[in-house]
């Protein structure tokens, strides 16, 4: 029998069984709530840790990345320091560089997009020596025979036309 307050206060006044009935269901109904916002509050904090983790580890990977960056730039920096210091020793000198010196020089300044004007003032050679260079290595690359200066290839002396 569920009993209630009375109006003055002090007396205790018998409620129906329909009244009962609601005082139960709001009761369950509140401690439904309050269990759902537990077990909420329960549910939520493994993801909030694992947010943070993920988030941590998005930083620490981040960090890895700028240095792997750093560390790439840092040695293309010193191999063309490297190729220029090895460029600036293969100075041709009096009595001419060896001929395979000659040819590295003028295909690692061709690699490196310089024009063939530019690769003969360096290394104080003529532009065609410089151009046979580039060509041939192009022939032996592709393995197709180079063009002339008008485009089309060279016709070997005593060939039928």
């Amino acid at each position: 029998m569920c009993i209630s307050e009375g109006a003055a206060g002090g007396e205790e006044v018998p409620m129906g069984s329909l009244g009962c009935f609601s005082l139960y269901v709001g009761l369950a109904a509140l401690l439904t709530a309050g269990g759902c916002l537990v077990s909420l509050q329960l549910w939520r904090r493994p993801f909030r840790t694992l947010r943070r983790e993920v988030m941590r580890f998005s930083e620490d990977l981040f960090q890895m990345a700028d240095l792997q960056k750093d560390l790439y730039h840092r040695i293309c920096r010193d191999l063309n320091g490297i190729e220029e210091r090895v460029l600036d020793l293969a100075v041709p000198s009096s009595d001419g560089p060896l001929p395979l010196e000659r040819r590295h020089q003028v295909l690692t300044l061709a690699r490196r997009g310089v024009d063939l004007d530019e690769i003969s003032r360096r290394l104080n050679m003529p532009r065609g020596e410089a151009e046979l260079i580039v060509r041939l290595r192009k022939y032996v690359e592709t393995r197709q025979p180079p063009e002339h200066a008008s485009g089309a290839p060279k016709r070997q002396a005593g060939a039928p036309s």
